[in-house]
């Protein structure tokens, strides 16, 4: 991890995370609840492999995930991921249960649309369960003009960065 942000008086800093980061993920989403899983993958249950795949293809480019990081701890993570050269990412974020509710997502998600910028990303898409009332919260807090198409319960909006 490198940091980017220190941490202050009870507030996470925030890091990059590389490619060898995989145990610290790991140690997030071992301490997640299963509706916190549930409602960042969409299923019940992920894989270990699955999760140490996906940091391990970090390339700061196309594929960047930055963590919010407390007591050496990971407590949150967002990451996005494009094809190479589009200037659309798709985004996701989870932040654990412990922590949400305390603007730790907002921060989060600016720390990943500046990366995205400066890597030629000019919006993101998301994909929101139609029920998870604390993310589409965020969504319309750091989106607040976008609107989401929904269907099968589920959120689909591309936002501008």
């Amino acid at each position: 991890m490198v940091m980017i942000e220190g941490s202050r008086a009870g507030r996470p800093g925030l890091a990059t995370l590389e490619a060898s980061d995989g145990p610290a993920v790991l140690g997030l989403f071992g301490r997640l609840s299963p509706e916190s899983v549930y409602r960042r993958y969409f299923t019940p249950v992920v894989r270990r492999d699955a999760l140490l795949a996906s940091v391990a293809r970090i390339d700061h480019s196309d594929r960047e995930a930055i963590a919010a990081v407390a007591g050496g701890q990971v407590v949150g993570v967002v990451e996005y991921s494009r094809p190479p050269g589009s200037p659309v990412a798709d985004m996701a974020i989870v932040v654990a249960d412990g922590w949400q509710k305390q603007g730790l997502g907002t921060r989060l998600v600016a720390a990943a649309a500046a990366r995205a910028l400066e890597a030629g990303i000019r919006s993101f898409a998301v994909d929101i369960q139609g029920d998870n009332v604390g993310a589409l919260r965020l969504f319309k807090r750091v989106a607040p003009g976008a609107r989401m198409k929904f269907s099968a319960g589920v959120g689909e909006a591309v936002v501008a960065l």
